[in-house]
């Protein structure tokens, strides 16, 4: 290796991390769709050429991006770079997949709400600053939805309901965001599994699609599922209601590697695989469906992993 090499992996790590960011904030749309590769460059730089370079380019760009664009900008690319950092501190180290992205979204969720609490004073103050953009999309929605053709009367309802569906919103936003930081850290992962030969060396993981959770989530899942009717505790019926739906998607990814395992091992088109992720995603029967393919997986096991788990003389 020259010894320009690492400066133009450097050079070329942050104009394409500023690339990325630039898409996802500019481009309506799909620049949404791009937010998920941004750490994507200055994860590999990183790990390829050191995490202390790395968290130079990261400090290069946030410094950057607040000279050229101002403090919304940068604090943006801000919360990318905290996300890249504790990878940095995660990957490479021999822990399993969950505990990487668990540990990674938490420490996320923790940053940005402290961020959030310092910047209006109190968790009040934040609520009624996401409270007023809640209202203030919903409207601009219905106002494309009367553009687009839907009726009045459909539109009314929306309006009428608008404020309980605010509410319920801000109650599971929580929830929300780490399911949000974590889908983004598992796309970042995965590439980097099938970028780097060495897949041990990022993240103890094996096979994807032979993935499982831990099995004692199952009471996690049971007890926030009965605190969801304990009557007379609003706070915590809410912290219930956050557990529920992190624990009911945990297992519909587990559901989901069910399926690609089976598509895998079925040999089904890349087509029809296609079709079929876009149909879970977008149909809540389906996506429902796949959440209890996770969950009874822990008593059918679909996959048959626990008789490979076993020795020769165990299996027969």
């Amino acid at each position: 290796m020259s010894r320009l090499e690492p400066v133009k992996s450097f050079v070329l790590a942050l104009a394409s991390t500023a690339v990325l960011f630039l898409s996802a904030v500019a481009v309506p749309l799909v620049g949404f769709l791009l937010i998920p590769l941004v750490p994507q460059p200055a994860l590999a730089f990183g790990l390829k050429h050191g995490r202390v370079r790395g968290v130079g380019l990261l400090g290069l760009g946030t410094v950057l991006f607040l000279w050229f664009g101002g403090r919304e900008l940068a604090l943006g690319f801000g919360i990318v770079a905290l996300m890249v950092i504790l990878l940095y501190g995660s990957l490479g180290k021999g822990r399993s997949i969950e505990s990487v992205i668990a540990g990674t979204a938490a420490g996320m969720l923790a940053a940005v709400w402290s961020v959030l609490v310092v910047q209006f004073g109190s968790f009040e103050g934040v609520r009624e600053v996401i409270r007023g953009a809640l209202r203030a999309n919903l409207e601009l929605s219905v106002r494309v939805y009367e553009q687009i053709g839907f009726s009045q009367e459909s539109m009314a309802v929306l309006r009428e309901r608008a404020p309980q569906l605010i509410e319920i919103a801000l109650q599971v936003l929580p929830a929300l965001t780490f399911l949000g930081f974590g889908v983004v850290i598992l796309i970042n992962v995965f590439f980097l599994r099938r970028r780097f030969p060495d897949r041990d060396r990022i993240v103890q993981a094996g096979d994807l699609r032979e993935w499982r959770s831990p099995e004692p989530l199952v009471w996690c899942l049971i007890v926030s599922g009965f605190a969801l009717f304990v009557p007379g505790w609003r706070a915590m019926e809410i912290l219930a209601l956050n557990f529920f739906l992190v624990i009911a998607a945990l297992y519909f990814f587990q559901g989901l590697a069910i399926v690609a395992y089976y598509f895998h091992h079925k040999n089904v088109p890349v087509a029809l695989r296609s079709l079929a992720y876009a149909l879970i995603i977008l149909e809540q029967m389906l996506a429902l469906l796949v959440v209890g393919l996770g969950l009874f997986d822990l008593w059918g096991d679909f996959r048959r992993l626990k008789k490979k788990d076993l020795n020769p003389s165990q299996a027969s």
